[in-house]
């Protein structure tokens, strides 16, 4: 593949820069995304047992997004449109703002912290993982491999810890202790909310697995190259419109996820409310057939991108607690 060597300049770009850096502000703002005060997020954090809440998480995973696709922008700002790097970077973006979203959207309170808690076991699992593989390096010293088995030890030790906290706290634990499968929890946020997180992180996973489909469909087939001594290269080029096309991908991702988390930052409920995002025609629909009463919420106005894309809050007419 070969890499497009041009500066990036258009009223869209500049549009993108733009907006890229908003965000990049508020990522590095430990003040930014407060929780108002009896809020959704707010309420999840009470009684939550050891381990990170769902505005944390969520928190954690948006600011992670927004660092993916900086990075990956600072290479089109070097004029150097990588053809792998980029897309691999986008890839992170979409992958992160969906799991974000999909922490946001699980049922009811004790389906978000479960959600939210199940990526933290995740983590304590695989960081057990990483020093315990470490701890069996033939290369390693004695002494590295016994620090390495005492960190896997530690995290193995944490995550039992945080399932049983759960239990005690009335969560189930098989949902917290339970394997994340990322492609799954995109799925469910498509099929909710009739976004594609799914199809463009697959797509955006084939260059960063180095598979020849991607960029295949995606870039533009500019020839072949014959290497000395034999084997056939195909040569492609990555141009200014398919990335700027990209980068949306990454800047709807990121909104997505903004959008449905000022909503629980801002709307009130008790226990048994959820946080639902799903097109406006499909969720009154649903919402009447349940009995669910919509309330909009207007304090902190969602920053989406494109317009169309819609959340609301939905609890009971009658919520309990």
């Amino acid at each position: 593949m070969a890499t497009e060597e041009t500066a990036v300049h258009s009223e869209a770009w500049e549009q993108f820069g733009a907006w890229l850096a908003d965000v990049q502000n508020l990522s590095q703002d430990t003040h930014a995304y407060p929780l108002a005060p009896e809020s959704l997020l707010a309420g999840d954090e009470l009684d939550i047992p050891k381990g990170p809440g769902p505005a944390a998480v969520v928190r954690t995973l948006l600011d992670a997004s927004v660092d993916n696709l900086g990075a990956a922008f600072s290479l089109a700002q070097a004029g150097r449109l990588s053809p792998v790097g980029i897309p691999t970077l986008v890839r992170g973006t979409i992958e992160l703002s969906g799991l974000g979203m999909w922490v946001l959207t699980g049922t009811e309170r004790a389906g978000r912290q479960e959600r939210a808690l199940r990526v933290g076991h995740d983590s304590l699992i695989n960081a057990y993982k990483f020093f315990k593989e470490r701890s069996e390096l033939p290369g390693f010293s004695t002494e590295n491999k016994k620090a390495a088995a005492a960190s896997a030890a530690e995290h193995k030790d944490s995550a039992a810890a945080l399932g049983e906290a759960a239990a005690k706290a009335g969560l189930k634990r098989t949902r917290v202790t339970a394997k994340l499968n990322r492609t799954e929890a995109l799925q469910e946020v498509d099929k909710a909310r009739g976004s594609d997180f799914f199809s463009l992180w697959q797509l955006c996973s084939g260059f960063a697995h180095g598979l020849a489909w991607a960029p295949s469909l995606f870039h533009l087939p500019v020839g072949t190259h014959t290497m000395e001594g034999g084997g056939i290269i195909t040569a492609s080029t990555f141009h200014e419109e398919r990335a700027l096309m990209m980068f949306l991908w990454g800047k709807h991702a990121i909104e997505e996820l903004r959008g449905t988390f000022a909503a629980g930052r801002s709307a009130t409920g008790g226990p048994e409310t959820t946080l639902v995002s799903m097109p406006r025609e499909k969720m009154e629909v649903e919402a009447r057939a349940k009995g669910i009463q919509i309330n909009y919420q207007f304090t902190f106005p969602p920053p989406r991108q494109p317009e169309s894309s819609t959340f609301y809050m939905a609890q009971p007419n009658n919520p309990k607690g």
